[in-house]
């Protein structure tokens, strides 16, 4: 039994991490890749069937351990995406937060190797003074000389709404 356990778990790698899986959009997207680095703890999240290399939709969660400000992160985040802004990212701020800090951005990014578009809805917050968290939903759009941004544009609204309501606690583990 105890082989056969160990071969399910080579084979089929998703299921070992199956039950931390977050609901979004409709869909259920587990994990599938997670990593610690210094301070930032990062874990992906994808829909059944796709690959951190083949993927449409992706949601991803970190956590800023000590960091006890949005100032103490954003600088940071926004240098590391900015050559690959293919728009100027939107700011926004909701009147309902229940955060002791919340922002938004929405933005646009084209893929270093230009095969593709990101759009990006991203939630930083900070709700105590342990640290900063951040969920965010990518949507990958193949690159184009004409890309249809319908969907995008039809959904983006949503997609901050349901962000607001989501936590990475109880997601990022220890």
């Amino acid at each position: 039994m105890k082989r056969m356990l160990i071969l399910i778990f080579f084979i089929f790698p998703q299921l070992a991490v199956a039950s931390n899986c977050i609901k979004f959009d409709e869909k259920e997207y587990c994990e599938v890749w997670k990593n610690k680095d210094g301070e930032m703890q990062t874990v992906e999240f994808l829909i059944d069937g796709q690959t951190v290399n083949a993927w449409t939709t992706m949601m991803t969660v970190r956590e800023y351990d000590g960091k006890t400000a949005l100032k103490e992160v954003l600088p940071d985040y926004l240098n590391s995406v900015k050559p690959m802004f293919a728009l100027k990212p939107d700011f926004l701020q909701k009147d309902n937060s229940k955060s002791k800090e919340e922002v938004f951005l929405r933005m646009l990014l084209l893929a270093p190797d230009k095969s593709h578009y990101e759009y990006v809805v991203n939630r930083f917050y900070r709700d105590d003074e342990k640290s900063v968290k951040s969920i965010f939903y990518s949507h990958r759009i193949p690159f184009a000389k004409e890309v249809n941004f319908n969907e995008i544009m039809e959904n983006r609204d949503n997609w901050l709404e349901q962000l607001q309501l989501l936590s990475v606690d109880g997601h990022i583990g220890d």
